[in-house]
């Protein structure tokens, strides 16, 4: 079984409460999908603290270099498209034909953003 961490301030780290929950398929409870953080106020302080620090710094990089970052994020998510989708439906329980237009949605609007970092 997978536990999985907060991403915050480059590193994969554990809640400040060093609790977890679990997270189970909603259409098969027997489907244990993983243990996540119980993460607290300091958690989230913590990332927003880390993401005004990284913004210090991003908000240096050109538009265009920010839209090629945003462009190859899209092109990941649409090689990964059925992959996430059937990951979306396991941890929802939305029917697969709604979870792959959410993310083509994902897919659609990050091209649209990276396209205004062009222009």
């Amino acid at each position: 079984m997978t536990t999985y961490r907060n991403f915050i301030d480059g590193a994969w780290t554990e809640s400040s409460t060093r609790e977890t929950f679990e997270n189970r398929n909603p259409a098969n409870r027997d489907d244990l999908i993983g243990l996540f953080q119980k993460s607290s106020r300091q958690d989230a302080q913590h990332a927003v603290d880390a993401a005004r620090r990284a913004f210090a710094t991003w908000r240096l990089v050109p538009a265009p270099k920010r839209a090629e970052v945003l462009f190859r994020a899209a092109q990941l998510i649409a090689e990964r498209k059925d992959a996430l989708a059937r990951d979306m439906t396991r941890e929802m329980g939305k029917v697969l034909e709604e979870t792959r237009g959410d993310v083509q949605e994902a897919i659609d609007m990050t091209f649209f953003i990276a396209g205004e970092g062009r222009r």
